[in-house]
């Protein structure tokens, strides 16, 4: 279910069987495994020759990459399934404990604990001496680094995805169905796109569009501008996955199993290939290799 990270010849990616899995990036060799108490859907992040990733166990768990063995681990009091972001040489993290974390990249020592309200799952963003996120009740927060709130809005429910950042915007989907972009400075609304259905999926921008998936199974490619659809793209169930633009192509996967190439600017299916389970999380791309995995327990490798 997890998505994976790429460094230095190495494919990180968690499962849900609990352990971390390191992978020769050109055969897929096996490297090693580490063992977690439960799943991953993290995304590891890669710092100063560490992998951090979070678990359902409750723990943030630093791993060498040479070994697979533990560093250090950070303890929340509920399942971790945000994905860490690493800035100022510290972790960002949210917990289902309804805190974001802020830990010492190098000792695991807390350096903030902040209540939000309510569980977060969202991916923190840090953007200059900003962190933005969302939870689980809706609201979206503008933090400072020492934890103050500079700005919060609401959404109409909750909010698992992960924002991002272009044109001093910032910009989350909701499972109210609305992709929303705020001014990053102020919070002030800029304005709301509406899907069928909503969203745990991720935008990303790329050439003044915004891309993200629904669980009314489309993509959507939105201008950031005008906040006009541009085209959308059917699938045949949702989409949890977050899509990943890469030179002309747009590249995501889907709960049918599929992991679709689309050209850019158009919306035109270029390929499409089946795996034997869902996709739900999302693709990376390096040297020109799609890396994918899906619940029928297989990473994939794809030329672009």
């Amino acid at each position: 279910r997890g998505t994976a990270t790429y460094d230095d010849g190495v494919i990180y990616v968690g499962s849900y069987d609990n352990n971390l899995y390191a992978l020769d990036y050109a055969t897929g060799k096996f490297i090693w495994k580490y063992p977690t108490d439960g799943g991953i859907v993290s995304r590891p992040a890669v710092f100063e020759n560490n992998i951090y990733f979070g678990s359902e166990d409750e723990r943030l768990h630093v791993v060498s990459p040479h070994s697979g063995r533990i560093v250090w681990t950070y303890y929340t009091d509920g399942p971790i399934r945000s994905s860490p972001h690493i800035a100022d040489r510290h972790v960002f993290i949210g917990s289902d404990d309804s805190h974001i974390h802020v830990v010492n990249a190098a000792t695991g020592r807390r350096a903030l604990k902040v209540d939000l309200g309510a569980p977060v799952r969202s991916t923190p963003l840090v953007s200059g001496e900003n962190v933005y996120l969302g939870v689980e009740n809706g609201e979206f927060f503008c933090l400072d680094f020492r934890g103050r709130i500079r700005w919060r809005v609401r959404a109409k429910r909750a909010i698992t995805s992960s924002p991002t950042y272009a044109n001093e915007m910032v910009f989350f989907g909701s499972v109210d169905g609305l992709l929303y972009a705020v001014d990053a400075k102020t919070g002030w609304g800029i304005w709301r796109f509406r899907m069928e259905r909503g969203t745990i999926s991720s935008p990303q921008v790329a050439d003044n569009l915004i891309f993200i998936g629904s669980a009314d199974g489309n993509i959507y490619c939105v201008d950031i501008r005008s906040s006009k659809e541009v085209w959308r793209f059917g699938t045949d169930h949702q989409v949890s996955s977050s899509p990943i633009a890469y030179k002309d192509s747009v590249y995501c996967g889907g709960v049918d199993g599929y992991i679709y190439c689309i050209e850019l600017k158009t919306g035109q299916l270029r390929w499409k290939f089946k795996t034997d389970g869902a996709i739900t999380g999302s693709p990376i791309i390096h040297d020109d290799i799609v890396y994918i995995g899906s619940t029928d327990h297989r990473m994939y490798a794809l030329p672009t």
